[in-house]
């Protein structure tokens, strides 16, 4: 179970719905192919009992998390709704094993939520059973005690993973640290190298508990997001969410319906033009700070994503 499906059952059971969670094993998944192949059945093994407690259960919704996971809707026979979350995409489908499994889930589920609105690009022909299913955000846990006047204090709040594109945020780390003070996340695989590479310009600080993330936030006035897959990510929403301003890589044709009041980079030069223009315009920085809170409360708020489940799953 990814951690959104307890939010989701708190959510239902909230609103009057009789919900049980069932945990899937998740030996090997942290494993390295070829050591992860041979993890596999003794995996779809410890699935037994939750394959059992499907067929018996008499469910009116199954939903799964993972698309991997979702073998153990296909193997108990019982009708299933299937969340992907990225990396059960685009990471998956490049392994001939996984990808089996994977065209298998979305084949035979009911219905596949998905949570970012790239992730609908990789599930072509699947049109009609697709759902986009934004993340869930504690808004009023995130909410912001106030807000920022002045950009003094930065914050790359991003792990340090070439998936998320800060090759092009650290290149513009030596400029931008003339003009505003940075700090970024000790947490990724880039880390130890960024720490080596970077710290004249830079503090690396550890990341926090997830239930201190919005008063961590408070002490910075802007945020830089991911580079590279062009939306946000929850990061980048819990960062709008506490009435920060955020500078992100964005493909904004996949927010047609109602854009993040962001400002948008792809690059060191375009950090760096966003975070200039917020030092000298106090203004803007309180107009996207004040946006933020609002746009996540409309797109990934608690009670938008109830509304959103209880329509796909009776509708």
């Amino acid at each position: 179970m990814a951690g959104v499906a307890a939010v989701q059952a708190k959510l239902l059971r909230d609103a009057g719905h009789d919900v049980d969670e069932i945990a899937l094993s998740q030996a090997g998944a942290a494993w390295s192919w070829p050591a992860k192949a041979v993890a596999i059945p003794f995996r779809l093994a410890a699935y037994l009992p939750a394959i059992n407690r499907l067929r018996r259960g008499g469910y009116d919704v199954v939903h799964i998390h993972w698309l991997a996971h979702g073998i153990a809707g296909v193997l108990s026979g019982q009708p299933f709704f299937a969340q992907a979350h990225g990396s059960d995409l685009h990471l998956n489908m490049k392994n001939p094993v996984y990808r089996w499994v994977t065209r298998t889930v979305l084949q035979k589920s009911k219905l596949v939520f998905y949570v970012t609105p790239n992730l609908r690009a990789y599930m072509p022909g699947l049109e009609s059973k697709l759902r986009y299913l934004p993340n869930p955000v504690d808004a009023d846990r995130l909410a912001p005690g106030s807000f920022p006047t002045e950009a003094r204090k930065a914050l790359i709040f991003a792990r340090l993973d070439p998936i998320k594109g800060v090759d092009r945020i650290f290149a513009a780390v030596e400029r931008l640290s003339k003009v505003i003070e940075v700090t970024a996340l000790d947490w990724g695989p880039l880390a130890r190298a960024y720490r080596q590479s970077y710290s004249r310009w830079v503090r690396f600080v550890p990341p926090v508990a997830h239930a201190e993330v919005g008063e961590f936030l408070q002490q910075f006035d802007i945020v830089i997001g991911q580079m590279r897959q062009g939306i946000l990510s929850l990061s980048e929403i819990e960062a709008l969410a506490a009435g920060r301003p955020v500078i992100t890589g964005i493909d904004w044709t996949l927010y047609n319906e109602d854009p993040p009041p962001v400002i948008a980079a792809d690059g060191p030069e375009g950090i760096i033009r966003a975070a200039e223009q917020l030092k000298s315009d106090p203004e803007a920085i309180n107009r996207l700070a004040r946006a933020g809170p609002d746009w996540v409360r409309r797109n990934h708020g608690f009670a938008h994503h109830l509304a959103l489940l209880e329509a796909a799953y009776f509708g």
